[in-house]
Parts: structure tokens; C-alpha cells; sequence
């Protein structure tokens, strides 16, 4: 009698708690884990070709013919290692590293797509090998090959579908592999692919400010700018920002990192980003933040030091899930973390505790407009000017009100007030994400209801450092709100000047704080 494995597992694969940004982080693992094997090599070659690592992820959500692909220029694999890599849960031979379970271009690539091809051809060889696997092929040949067996033609033995496997003469310079995904169960939508590039750059942080990867998606290459956020460290009397590097041990595993204290922080800045091998497994926008520092309240509780204390924790040697975005502590591996970054780190967590912005005696507006001024003048926000997408309207407002739906849930942080015959419903929402709109008001929609929704995850929300900042931009809000329903049903005008000159009124009144 023999256990064995039916291709039906694979059908679940499609199941599997995947985020696209991890997915497509299997195949980058594989492509950066190819240099990191082969370090002088590929440095000598990239030298000789001016260029570095570079994987370029593209896609295309047609119904009919969509496709995704990943295409690098790492070393390549010969035959053997390409066979090697289609077994399942076959560990490569270097497991300590970003690849571990030999499971994770499998399951990324059925996760995506129900057929997939991979070309791959290693430097120095004058062989481009091509293979393609097809759930479907293979569950039909899994069907005929037991139906021999049922029928007491073949004893029971285990099944191996046949793949289509070419051989192809190519140039022994050319080194590489591409990954095509087919037969898609699921597509990139622009959101997707914007909450996409800004985990990948996230994940991949320490290759691209060290210059060893070219990271594209969909023609955009991406980086990320270390020293942004160290311009924003308090700084102590003398001079010296709330910086200090980390390295101890927890269970016998080393931990080393660094750790400081932002001027000016945001619950999602704030907690600790933790790497193996130099690749993030859990960090921005869903940071770690241990107990001892930032409380029991999942996320942290809502102080200082859930806003201003964060830092890297590099855990080589501890244990992650297979989809690679959690570690998995073992036995009291977590409490012994957290008992030494607090015995670490106190200092800092009574410092971002007690430390409140003072506000300027004198506000210079002339040299504030000019910053203003000279910060949007800056690329990126000369593209959301002129070259970011904006959607009609219908399709705005079916969107706002789906995630309004979406969002309004017996958890919802939901307030209300009736003035006169108007009840207006406020939700100040944690489970935003940080791509919903920072605004959504329901005006229009019936005479008597005005719902004000509020994104506390957005960027913006993030710069607000103390409570008369939370508090004003709340009440210009919530005043747009009330602006925008007595524009529609009291004036009867939607126009832009119509809601400011409503809004101007508001902005006039002396509100009385009960």
C-alpha cells in the first residue's frame, strides 16, 4: 500500500492566501537568490554588459489572450537545475536563503494562472531549455492513466504527467529566465498594481538602495530612498538624531538591525520591518510592532510611540510561512524578542513618548508658500497633475459607494448627529486601505441622509502629528461634506464655486468644543 499524491492539489493552489505582491515575490526571490548564488560571475558579466540584476514583471488582463510574465537576466538554469525546480516541494540546494521550500514558484505561478511556460538558458551554454505545464493537460492525463488502472490493465504506481519539454541552439552569452502565466485566474487591476509596486519596492529595499537590482513593473522601474526617511529623525540637544543600531541573540539566533525616532511619524511608519537574507517578510504599511513597546492592542495601541518608534530587524535562522510574509516564531522565540528590544530601546519609547512638536511663535507664510511652491514642483506631483488617470464620474461615485458598503460594518467606528430633519453619519474608518480615497461623501443621494467617510490610512492622516491637526482636518471634512449636500439640495448648483462659497461660511463660524 502507497500514499500518493493526486494533480488535484494543484487546483487548490488557486486557493492559497496569496496578496499579488507576495506572489510575484516568489519569482523575484528565485531571480535575486540566482545572483546572490552567483555573485562574481554575474557581476563580472553585468560589468562587461553595463547593466545589473534586472526583473521586469509585465501583464496583460485580456480575457482572451492575458498573460503574465516575469523575465530576468540572472544566471539561468542548466537542464538539471530545471528539472529540479518542477519538483514539488523538491528544497533547492542553497535553502537558507530567499528560496527555501521549493514550493514557491509553483504555487505563484497556478496562483496567477492555470498554464505557464518557463524559458531559461545559463550563461556560457549554447542551450535554451523551454518547458510548459498546463493544469488542465495534466489532470486529463491524471484522468486516462487511472482509468487504465481501474479497468486492471497497469498496477497502481505513481502518475507523472508528461510536459512539453524543447531544446532549443541559442548564443552562450545569453543568460536569463522568463516565466509566462497563462489561462489567468485572476487579473491586475490598476489599484492591484499600484499597492504592488509600492510593497515590492517595500520588499526589495535593500537591493535597490544597494544598486544590485533593476526592478520593473509594467515600465516602471522602482526604488527606494533610505536616507527620505532618515532626514526625519528627532534630533537631541546636541545634535545627534535618535539613531542606534541593534545585535543580540534570541534563541541562539542572531538579530541585528537599527531602531530611531521620527520628528514627524504615522502609525504605518511607525514598528519594525523584519528581513531575512536582506528581504523584507513583514514591513511598511503592516509593520511589526511588539507588545512591549507598542502595546497589546493589535497594530499597537494609539500613542507617540505607535507613530514615531520604528526601525529594520534583519532574523536570519528563524523560521517563515511558505507564502514568505510572517515569521514564525517557535516556543518563546516572540516574547524573548520583545523583552530585548525593550531592554534596548526604553530610552527611545519614553522619548517618543514625551516628545511633542512645538509649534512655531511666528509663522513665516511667505517661506512656507515658496516650500509649498517648490516642493509640487517636484516630478512626481507634476504626473498626478497632468498625466494621472481620472475616471468619469458615474464611475467614481459607483466606487465610493461600494466601498462605503464595503466598509460600513458593525466594527465601523460610526457617529451621528441630526440637525434639523438632516442626519449626518460620520465613519472614521480603520479598514480603509491606504489607496482608498482620504474623503468619501455620499451627498446627493437623498435629501435627509449626508454620509461623511474618512480614510485614518491614508498617507495624509500620517503627517497630522498632533491632535489640533486631526482635529481641523476632521472639521474641514466634514464642513466639505455638509458643503457639498447644501450645494445639491439647498442651492441647487453643484459648481466648484458654489461649494467653496458654502464652505467659506463655515469656515467662518466660532464653534464652541463641548
Amino acid at each position: 500500500m502507497s500514499l500518493l499524491l493526486g494533480y488535484e492539489i494543484l487546483e487548490s493552489y488557486k486557493r492559497l492566501s496569496y496578496k499579488d505582491w507576495f506572489a510575484f515575490a516568489e519569482f523575484i526571490d528565485n531571480s535575486t537568490q540566482s545572483f546572490r548564488n552567483n555573485p562574481k560571475a554575474l557581476t563580472s558579466i553585468f560589468e562587461d554588459e553595463g547593466g545589473i540584476l534586472t526583473v521586469d514583471i509585465d501583464y496583460n488582463n485580456s480575457k482572451t489572450d492575458g498573460f503574465i510574465k516575469i523575465a530576468d537576466n540572472a544566471f539561468g538554469m542548466n537542464e538539471s537545475e530545471l528539472r529540479r525546480a518542477l519538483i514539488l516541494g523538491k528544497r533547492p540546494a542553497n535553502d537558507k536563503e530567499r528560496s527555501k521550500y521549493g514550493l514557491g514558484m509553483k504555487t505563484a505561478a497556478f496562483w496567477f494562472g492555470d498554464s505557464w511556460e518557463i524559458q531559461t538558458t545559463q550563461f556560457g551554454s549554447d542551450k535554451k531549455f523551454s518547458v510548459t505545464v498546463d493544469l488542465h493537460e495534466i489532470l486529463q492525463q491524471e484522468k486516462e492513466y487511472y482509468a487504465v488502472i481501474e479497468r486492471g490493465e497497469q498496477q497502481v504506481e505513481q502518475f507523472k504527467p508528461k510536459l512539453d519539454f524543447i531544446i532549443n541552439d541559442c548564443d552562450v552569452k545569453e543568460h536569463g529566465t522568463t516565466i509566462t502565466i497563462s489561462k489567468l485566474n485572476r487579473t491586475i487591476t490598476p489599484a492591484k498594481g499600484n499597492k504592488c509596486k509600492e510593497y515590492l519596492r517595500s520588499i526589495y529595499r535593500v537591493d535597490l538602495v544597494n544598486n544590485n537590482l533593476d526592478l520593473i513593473f509594467k515600465g516602471d522601474h522602482l526604488t527606494w530612498d533610505k536616507n527620505a526617511i532618515f532626514k526625519k529623525l528627532l534630533i537631541d540637544g546636541e545634535g545627534n538624531p535618535y539613531f542606534r543600531n541593534l545585535s543580540f541573540t534570541v534563541n541562539g539566533k542572531k538579530v541585528v538591525g537599527w531602531a530611531g525616532v521620527l520628528k514627524k511619524g504615522g502609525r504605518q511608519i511607525a514598528g519594525f520591518s523584519l528581513l531575512q537574507a536582506d528581504r523584507v517578510i513583514q514591513g511598511w504599511p503592516n509593520n511589526y510592532k511588539n507588545t512591549t513597546l507598542f502595546g497589546d492592542q493589535e497594530g499597537g495601541i494609539n500613542n507617540l510611540v505607535n507613530q514615531r518608534l520604528f526601525g529594520e530587524l534583519n532574523l536570519d535562522g528563524f523560521e517563515v510561512s511558505h507564502t514568505k510574509d510572517e515569521i514564525l516564531f517557535t516556543d518563546n522565540e516572540e516574547s524573548d524578542l520583545d523583552n530585548q528590544l525593550l531592554k534596548e530601546l526604553g530610552d527611545f519609547k519614553k522619548i517618543a513618548e514625551d516628545y511633542r512638536a512645538r509649534k512655531e511663535e511666528n509663522f513665516d507664510f511667505e517661506q512656507a508658500v515658496n516650500q509649498i511652491l517648490e516642493s509640487i514642483s517636484q516630478p512626481s506631483v507634476k504626473k498626478a497633475i497632468f498625466s494621472n488617470e481620472v475616471l468619469p464620474q458615474e464611475i467614481i461615485e459607483k466606487t465610493d459607494s461600494e466601498t462605503i458598503n464595503r466598509l460600513l460594518t458593525e466594527e465601523a467606528k460610526t457617529f451621528t448627529a441630526t440637525i434639523g430633519d438632516l442626519e449626518i453619519k460620520v465613519i472614521l474608518s480603520d479598514d480603509s486601505s491606504p489607496y482608498d480615497p482620504y474623503l468619501i461623501v455620499q451627498a446627493r443621494s437623498e435629501r435627509n441622509k449626508l454620509t461623511i467617510l474618512i480614510n485614518k490610512n491614508h498617507s495624509y492622516w500620517d503627517e497630522l502629528d498632533d491632535k489640533v491637526s486631526e482635529y481641523n482636518f476632521l472639521l474641514n471634512c466634514i464642513f466639505d461634506g455638509i458643503a457639498e449636500w447644501k450645494a445639491n439640495f439647498i442651492a441647487e448648483s453643484f459648481h466648484p464655486d458654489t461649494i467653496k462659497y458654502i464652505k467659506d461660511h463655515f469656515l467662518r463660524l466660532k464653534l464652541t468644543v463641548l
